[in-house]
């Protein structure tokens, strides 16, 4: 697989609706900061950094660098993907049963969960349960040698727990969105691989890309990481009660981080820059310009299912609904995207070719009163994503990779930045 240059240009090209809404979102106190790319055609016409990595004072300005909690932007990006390399490889049969996977779903209740079930939510699980809240009660009073969250004994748990789970309807027969499914996912890609969830996403698919430094999961009990980690930018998330802090730098989903912080439907962290390029790999791959994976794969992971007449859903991703989507009206009936809790969200319009990341920490400092503020902030952005990258002259080369960041003024940067701290941990 091919990797990227050494040094990319980044330009500071910005649309100045795009960041006058963006800026409204921070006056209005929605987030505090944000980070917008957007694309068409491979070529960037619009990127931009705004506001502060924290509300609460001193506040320290938000760059190109940091690095938002992607939440369930880990489902298409990090085990979905995952699952899409696999299946590319031969290696991951879609159509097979999950109860030939891992041992707690060994239960005749799962046998007619296939993986494709996890992947667009028709397995029958619930959308989620607090297993977190059970972890906790177990090490409430002991000593901190005999506290399991956070390790492989806390993943146990949740797994003995997981197969007492009642599933909520015939898999196949409904569409309900589930946190589990991907958790299930993530277990089922490390059995298949025989290593780490994060480890086989950095050695697979995010080094060959040269994001690895800047698309990642940060492990809660790894203190070579933590080291390598203690200078980068991360966007704060919620002040959390239970775990007495404002939450920056490690997992906000309570059962990704019981379980380490590594998890199939939560965990990555990344900076807007390298989540356009893996999403740009995928839709080069797609359009038949890139081997970086098999552009039919990535068509059946970006076709709604067939399962369901009324569903929304592909492998791993979304598309518009009828009813209102977060994308607006303006991207097409072919588009896919995800969205994250934190307030984060993909676009991409499989018919315009105009791709749009917005990355935010909405539930910084609180959750309270954003998901209104949300939904009415997401359409009115990726409608303009949406109107400018229409308008945008189409180049016929269809500029890609770097060198779609070379349109205009900017400074060259090295991929591996010496400020960032010392070198990620051999393993990665």
């Amino acid at each position: 697989m091919p990797k990227t240059d050494d040094t990319i240009e980044l330009p500071e090209i910005t649309v100045s609706d795009i960041d006058r809404c963006l800026q409204t979102g921070i006056f209005q106190k929605t987030f505090s900061g944000a980070a917008c790319i957007a694309s068409v055609g491979g070529r960037v016409f619009h990127r931009g950094v705004y506001g502060s990595l924290n509300q609460s004072p001193p506040l320290k300005k938000l760059d190109h660098q940091a690095l938002f909690d992607l939440s369930s932007l880990t489902m298409p990006l990090g085990s979905g993907l995952a699952a899409l390399k696999l299946a590319s490889n031969n290696r991951l049969d879609l159509n097979a049963s999950v109860n030939t996977t891992i041992p707690a779903l060994r239960d005749k209740r799962f046998a007619k969960i296939t993986i494709d079930m996890l992947l667009d939510h028709t397995s029958g699980l619930p959308a989620m349960r607090s297993y977190w809240k059970e972890v906790l009660e177990h090490d409430e009073g002991q000593i901190a040698s005999q506290k399991v969250c956070g390790t492989q004994k806390a993943i146990e748990l949740v797994q003995e727990m997981l197969s007492k789970t009642i599933l909520e309807y015939e898999p196949g027969a409904r569409t309900i969105y589930s946190d589990i499914g991907f958790l299930i996912l993530g277990w089922i890609i490390e059995g298949v691989v025989g290593k780490p969830l994060d480890v086989f996403l950095a050695r697979e698919i995010f080094q060959p890309l040269g994001i690895a430094d800047d698309l990642f999961f940060v492990r809660l009990d790894d203190p070579r990481q933590r080291q390598w980690l203690y200078r980068r930018p991360f966007v704060a998330t919620e002040e959390c009660e239970w775990r007495e802090k404002m939450i920056i730098g490690e997992v906000h989903d309570p059962n990704a981080w019981c379980v380490g912080g590594v998890a199939g439907h939560c965990g990555l962290f990344g900076t807007a820059d390298a989540v356009w390029k893996l999403v740009h790999a995928m839709w080069s791959s797609y359009r038949g310009e890139s081997r970086e994976f098999l552009g039919g794969t990535v068509r059946r992971f970006w076709t709604r299912s067939r399962r369901l007449r009324d569903t929304t859903r592909t492998l791993a991703w979304d598309t518009p609904s009828s009813l209102g989507s977060s994308c607006g009206k303006r991207f097409s009936k072919t588009s896919v995207g995800h969205t994250g809790y934190t307030g984060t969200s993909i676009w991409i319009d499989l018919s315009t070719d105009v791709i749009g990341v917005v990355l935010t920490n909405a539930i910084h400092p609180t959750r309270e009163g954003k998901t209104e503020k949300m939904e009415e902030l997401w359409p009115r952005i990726y409608e303009l994503i949406a109107k400018h990258g229409e308008a945008q002259p189409r180049d016929p080369e269809h500029k890609t990779g770097a060198a779609a960041f070379s349109s205009g003024p900017g400074t060259t940067v090295p991929l591996n930045n010496p400020t960032r701290g010392p070198g990620k941990p051999s393993g990665w």
